[in-house]
């Protein structure tokens, strides 16, 4: 049986939301620590104020226990799903797997490691009455590394698509026009960069975004796999790729 110690349980108020059925997707590779304590918080949140959810858990090849701590949380409650990979393909691949089982209206992706907590998406989905998207700026203090970053990262996407638009932490969006409109085959792209053509394709459609804050926490265990010097490189080479396919595609 999954359960967890009350200090990882926030007290929320126990009316649902006005909102549409929501898809929470967890990208977790070799979470085994982190994971416990960040689905528990989820479902928990979930149960209390979302009418219509789904959680699907992606491991993305974990080498650790992390499947066997999602499969824990399926066997407990339906609405919980596991998806795995037989190996470590990438934040974007994990993406594209989750989106591709979502059956919910509108979807957000979370990383497994908890820097990112679910129970933000109260402040999130009263911006769905608002736009047709939902992202987000971190509220709290970070790392100096991490805002050079992110500043520089949105300058280059205003250079690839023309778009400047901020996404720091989740965000809100309808699976229909992922799936449907946009498709997820035409991003090839498989680390988190992902996230951002997506939102980037469906804003050169027409579609609304409104920005939201949220608080970002500190890793309890483990270390950052995302802003490292080849991650870095590797998401530049695939900004590159997306202004050189919007100039193809006309």
């Amino acid at each position: 049986m999954v359960d967890l110690s009350a200090k990882h349980r926030k007290s929320r108020p126990s009316k649902i939301l006005d909102c549409p059925s929501v898809a929470v997707i967890v990208l977790a590779y070799n979470e085994e620590e982190n994971l416990p304590a960040m689905l528990q918080e989820s479902v928990d949140f979930l149960t209390a104020r979302v009418r219509e959810w789904e959680l699907l858990v992606v491991d993305d090849g974990s080498s650790d226990g992390t499947l066997r701590v999602a499969q824990r949380f399926a066997e407990a409650d339906h609405r919980v799903r596991v998806l795995t990979h037989g190996t470590n393909r990438g934040m974007g691949a994990g993406m594209k797997t989750g989106i591709a089982a979502a059956t919910a209206d509108y979807f957000t992706i979370i990383a497994g490691d908890g820097q990112h907590p679910t129970p933000e998406l109260e402040v999130l989905l009263p911006g769905l009455k608002e736009a047709d998207i939902v992202t987000t700026f971190h509220s709290n203090q970070r790392e100096l590394q991490r805002r050079v970053l992110s500043f520089g990262f949105r300058r280059a996407m205003q250079w690839a698509c023309g778009i400047n638009f901020t996404m720091e932490g989740i965000y809100l969006f309808p699976r229909r026009v992922a799936v449907e409109e946009i498709g997820l085959d035409t991003i090839p792209g498989d680390t988190f960069f992902f996230s951002f053509e997506l939102i980037a394709r469906a804003l050169r459609r027409g579609y609304t975004v409104t920005v939201r804050p949220m608080i970002v926490r500190p890793r309890a265990h483990g270390v950052s796999k995302v802003a490292s010097t080849q991650r870095i490189k590797r998401i530049a080479r695939e900004i590159y790729g997306f202004r050189t396919r919007l100039k193809s595609e006309g």
